[in-house]
């Protein structure tokens, strides 16, 4: 102690006969214990200022310890944009692997595990998260992998970003780019209706729905295709006349958005109340200007379809419509061959 006394200049030389300091900021400046104390409060006021600065960020920051799960040390408060809180966290109630969605946990472990192996100091992986409400959300977590000397990993420090906004835009221009690929190959028209409704169930919005032909002549309205719709719906909804409001609904010629209960427009549609649907869609199909078909589409969670799933399933009746066109087009040239070799 006196060694240490000596050295800081905190020693009797530094105090006049009246026992006072010669020179009360100097001695204090040069003080190890104010020194350290001084550093510590500039320590723990830059730590509280990164932590708010982090807090600020619209990422999720956690550093976990290198155990089963990842428990973790501390984690941001926007993990509250998932539902959770802080303290779930830091306290043990929860462990990160707990919201790792299930089918990507083995996946998320066994790829953390490679890159210890391997020596990686840093990495990023695309994976799904469980909400505290149940919801699917896709995020992208850049780890960095914090070790000792000697290799042993102390920490993991992550950074996750929401990225489901962009995963379903991917998935959309996927579920396209597909669909376009199917109809170019297809020629029979039952067929397609099939490849078009199940690509517009592959939109992660859109749970349930069928497609209505027009009938030329009629100008009624029959439920050609299904999926995901009950027998409830299909017994009551699959037939509609060319005067019933309904068709007529149809044959406006633009897209139609509104909750299911909103399109109970007939004494019959009484029947289809109890439906579990929520918003539902009625896109029209053109051949030129003429309406040949409509797309009936509903989802059971979601109540209104954003601006990109409309444009997405807009375009799929587009093509359907551009389909149609080539289709009876090749009908026309056959005849036509047909009449000059008869």
């Amino acid at each position: 102690m006196a060694s240490n006394m000596n050295r800081t200049g905190l020693n009797r030389n530094n105090i006049d006969k009246k026992g006072s300091n010669k020179n009360h900021s100097s001695i204090m400046s040069g003080s190890g214990f104010d020194i350290s104390e001084s550093a510590l409060r500039n320590a723990l006021e830059m730590a509280e200022e990164l932590v708010s600065v982090v807090n600020k960020v619209p990422v999720t920051v956690f550093l976990w310890k290198p155990q089963k799960y990842w428990p973790a040390e501390f984690v941001s408060e926007h993990i509250r944009e998932f539902g959770y809180d802080v303290e779930e966290f830091t306290t043990g109630k929860l462990l990160y692997g707990n919201i790792v969605h299930p089918s990507d946990l083995e996946r998320v472990e066994r790829e953390l595990a490679r890159r210890i192996d391997e020596g990686c100091t840093d990495f990023s992986q695309e994976y799904r998260i469980v909400t505290k409400f149940g919801e699917t959300r896709w995020v992208d977590e850049r780890t960095f992998i914090e070790a000792d000397k000697d290799g042993v990993v102390k920490y993991l420090k992550g950074i996750i970003l929401d990225i489901t906004e962009r995963k379903r835009e991917e998935k959309l221009l996927y579920i396209q780019r597909n669909l376009g690929i199917a109809l170019s190959a297809s020629t029979e028209l039952h067929e397609t209706l099939e490849i078009l409704l199940d690509s517009c169930l592959q939109i992660d919005e859109i749970d349930a729905g069928g497609i209505y032909l027009i009938d030329e002549e009629s100008g009624d309205m029959k439920l050609a295709n299904h999926m995901g719709l009950s027998p409830n719906f299909v017994e009551y909804a699959s037939y509609y006349n060319a005067n019933s409001p309904n068709t007529k609904l149809a044959m406006v010629g633009q897209p139609v958005y509104k909750q299911h209960i909103d399109l109970l427009l007939t004494s019959r549609d009484e029947h289809l109340k109890q439906e579990d649907l929520r918003v539902t869609a009625i896109i029209p199909v053109k051949h030129g200007k003429q309406i040949i078909a409509a797309f009936y589409l509903a989802s059971r969670v979601e109540y209104e379809l954003s601006d990109h799933v409309r444009t997405v399933i807009e375009t799929i009746a587009t093509q359907f419509g551009v389909f149609i066109s080539r289709i009876r087009l090749e009908e026309k040239l056959k005849e036509c061959v047909k009449k000059k070799k008869g």
